[in-house]
């Protein structure tokens, strides 16, 4: 089979394009899961990996949030030819980008998009595909829940092998009556086991499941809203404790109660100066900024890569251009909304710069995925 020149060029850029897309979800997901998940082998092996894995976090509760992946990473992605990478970004895309998945050819593909979707949008698939059990069993679900549960019926009193009713004795109290005192001593357990186990929105799943499990298990029933309210008073005490630990007041109470103060020698308390918020603080220009938190963030550099540097505007300018690689934070602290804010301004200063110099190029931060204490820099194309 013979090719022509032009048909064989569209094939390579359609190839390069799909390695293009892969490779950067490849970097998304270790930025999402951590280094920990396998991103090795070739496109159908990887996506199937990390199906696998969003299904165990689905099934435990921490699913990634919206957003937690570049949407431009998972549009490219979802044109991919491999059904596995069209699952991903079908699980990982905002609803308003997913009703296209309705109609791939692939059966896992259109059940992944179903099942975020509401029902009126879903019902029309049935129709066109009418040999998918599996997306027939979704809307079916879907319907039922949507349009809620019917009442439940009268629970019959328990009897024995004979026949004869039990009376009382084998009735479970109603948990309906129970004091906020109970509630107070359940969400301070909650907090304890789960509280540094799980990450982002949990209150509400926990609080719904514990109710939901105690009603299947003992027929009785927990007030959900009473607990969530709970759950959100426990750790804002916590949250007020922690703050409180580092302030004056609790300075002083412990110097007292090791009885450090005297009456005729008041040592002098003073506050710790954060360099970070001191950076913001500063009116620099975007040039001294940048050069200030280079240093405040120890940021180590390295040579464009080959791929970008042929990008370049100046034509004949071949003298290698170092860019931002890594950083670590001040003191060996972990990120936080200061930190944010004082590398968002330093990817701003670098890329304003790189702007009026007239290079193509646009930087951006991440956590680091195995440090707290350190940061990595990502370098792309506009």
């Amino acid at each position: 089979m013979k090719l022509k020149l032009k048909e064989l060029q569209n094939v390579a850029k359609t190839t390069m394009k799909e390695e293009r897309a892969v490779n950067s979800l490849r970097e998304e997901i270790v930025n999402l899961l951590g280094p920990s998940v396998n991103v090795l082998g070739n496109h159908n092996y990887f996506a199937s990996f990390v199906n696998d894995h969003l299904d165990v976090l689905e099934s435990t509760g921490r699913f990634p949030r919206q957003g937690a992946v570049k949407t431009t990473t998972l549009i490219e992605a979802s044109g991919s030819k491999f059904e596995e990478i069209r699952k991903v970004a079908a699980r990982l895309l905002p609803e308003k980008f997913i009703t296209k998945f309705l109609n791939d050819s692939n059966s896992s593909v259109r059940c992944a998009a179903a099942k975020r979707l509401p029902y009126s949008m879903i019902r029309e698939s049935v129709r066109f595909y009418t040999d998918d059990d599996q997306l027939r069993s979704i809307v079916r679900m879907k319907r039922i829940h949507e349009a809620g549960l019917p009442a439940p019926k009268v629970v019959d009193e328990p009897f024995d092998m004979n026949g004869d009713p039990l009376g009382d004795s084998v009735k479970t109290h109603s948990l309906d009556d129970l004091p906020d005192s109970w509630y107070e001593r359940l969400a301070n357990k909650l907090c304890k086991e789960y509280g540094s186990n799980l990450e982002g929105q949990w209150e509400e799943i926990l609080a719904t499941r514990v109710a939901t499990s105690n009603f299947a298990t003992s027929s009785s029933n927990i007030d959900r809203d009473k607990l969530l309210k709970a759950l959100y008073s426990c750790i804002k005490e916590r949250e007020d404790l922690v703050l409180g630990e580092g302030s004056l007041k609790s300075i002083v109470r412990g110097l007292r109660k090791k009885e450090y103060l005297d009456e005729a020698v008041m040592p002098i308390i003073e506050e710790s100066i954060d360099p970070v918020k001191e950076l913001l603080e500063a009116s620099l220009s975007s040039s001294a900024y940048v050069e200030r938190a280079e240093k405040l963030f120890s940021v180590k550099k390295s040579y464009i890569p080959a791929g970008i540097k042929k990008y370049r505007l100046g034509e004949g300018y071949n003298a290698d251009t170092e860019v931002p690689m890594l950083g670590r934070l001040p003191n060996g602290s972990s990120i936080t909304s200061t930190t944010e804010k004082a590398l968002d301004v330093y990817v701003d200063s670098w890329n304003k710069q790189q702007t009026i110099k007239g290079e193509p190029y646009r930087l951006s931060w991440n956590p680091h995925p195995s440090s707290i204490s350190m940061v990595g820099f990502n370098l792309e194309l506009k």
